[in-house]
């Protein structure tokens, strides 16, 4: 069960109640790896993108992927665990890529017409406001991620 807060963050309990009533988690259309259960992941922020490097899983082949996601508006990496995803304010499944539909993240924003995941990690979770994303690198070897994002971004 959802709960709603009564905080002054700037969104009421009624606003709260819509979005509860418009929202859907669903998996993106993009077919990218699944994450790993293993290793969090490496990013980096230049202003403008967000580059993401995370462990695929073994099911999926393994190794380090890349995502470039584009135009971003917003990115935050929190320390919420697979473990306190029930407290999460939108039901995510663990070490997958969730996309919020009709979320309050999105509607502050309608002429952009945003898109907004939230990617879950072992030990963090990763939220990201953006207009397009793309896998920039797939290294079946794997190693550290912050490695393997340093050489796809060095060319």
């Amino acid at each position: 069960m959802t709960k709603l807060s009564s905080k002054s963050d700037g969104v009421s309990i009624f606003q709260q109640a819509v979005t509860l009533l418009i929202m859907q988690v669903v998996v993106p259309t993009e077919s990218f790896p699944e994450p790993g259960t293993v290793a969090n992941p490496a990013a980096l922020y230049d202003g403008h993108d967000v580059a993401v490097c995370y462990e695929a899983s073994l099911r999926a082949g393994g190794g380090n992927v890349v995502l470039r996601f584009g135009h971003v508006i917003d990115f935050r990496v929190t320390p919420v665990n697979v473990d306190g995803l029930g407290d999460c304010r939108y039901p995510i499944e663990p070490w997958a890529f969730n996309e919020i539909l009709g979320g309050a993240e999105t509607s502050r924003w309608p002429a952009l017409a945003p898109r907004f995941w939230m990617m879950s990690f072992n030990d963090v979770t990763i939220e990201i406001l953006f207009d397009t994303v793309a896998m920039i690198r797939r290294d079946s070897e794997g190693g550290p991620q912050h490695r393997t994002l340093i050489d796809a971004l060095a060319g």
